[in-house]
């Protein structure tokens, strides 16, 4: 059989190619195989033991390896390793401040709960602002008020304008008599003489005001007296039925100053 020219150059060609190619894999694996060897051995001069781990694997220490001391002069290294040990200096110098850091929030957060401790004991035993003794009375008076069988026909309206004509009165009084009273000299104000105070208003204004809205107005008058402006007639109205529930209750709070502080 007769064989061509191409098929004995084929023939020839293909082995060499394929050997060089396999010389040519071999010398890069070589290589490849030599740098990583030149990686260990720079790597292992700065402690790093390089072992085959699986990714699955925990880790041990901070870097995932096991760390040995260096063996080195800062002089001796390459620009690589330089790198390497900037990186690690970088590193160290990080954690140090991570820890400052930490300190000081620690000590930050002490000194929050200093002050919170302080501030709750300041509130616990300072005195109540009479803006704050006023706002404290009125709830109670509202309360205190809705709570008795004789309020159960009123609104929650009714006993709320009770409520701030007893506050008004109990302002006035402790604007000026305020540091003659104890704590339980107020109480009983409250409980014996301005709750009653605040029916007879209630009963008082029943007469003054001819509809709901004249008695929406005396009650916001009775909360600020000095922004409300009421009519004349209303005005009038109130100048006839409120003295027989504001003198006797005056009397009431200036004869309590005559006890003086209960000791």
């Amino acid at each position: 059989m007769k064989i061509s020219k191409t098929a004995i150059v084929l023939a020839v060609a293909v082995p060499l190619v394929l050997g060089s190619i396999g010389t040519a894999v071999f010398v890069y694996w070589d290589s490849i195989q030599a740098q990583q060897q030149a990686n260990e051995e720079i790597l292992q001069k700065f402690g790093f033991e390089i072992i085959p781990v699986s990714p699955y694997t925990e880790s041990t220490g901070e870097l995932g390896a096991k760390q040995v001391p260096a063996t080195f002069a800062e002089d001796d290294l390459s620009p690589v390793e330089k790198v390497i040990d900037g990186l690690l200096k970088d590193k160290e110098k990080l954690l140090d401040e991570n820890e400052a850091l930490k300190y000081q929030i620690t000590q930050l957060e002490e000194q929050v709960d200093s002050l919170e401790q302080y501030k709750s004991l300041n509130e616990q035993f300072a005195p109540e602002t009479l803006s704050q003794e006023l706002e404290r009375t009125r709830q109670e008076l509202a309360r205190k008020i809705g709570n008795l069988r004789e309020a159960q026909g009123y609104s929650k309206f009714w006993i709320e304008m009770m409520a701030s004509a007893a506050l008004l009165e109990y302002e006035r009084f402790m604007e000026a008599n305020r540091m003659l009273l104890d704590h339980g000299q107020r109480e009983e104000l409250i409980d014996e003489e301005l709750v009653t105070y605040g029916f007879c208003v209630g009963n008082a204004v029943e007469l003054a005001a001819n509809n709901a809205q004249e008695a929406r107005d005396i009650a916001r008058w009775f909360e600020n007296p000095d922004s409300v402006n009421l009519s004349e007639a209303i005005q009038a109205d109130l100048d006839i039925v409120l003295p027989p529930c504001q003198i006797p209750l005056r009397k009431k709070l200036q004869a309590s100053l005559s006890t003086g502080p209960a000791g």
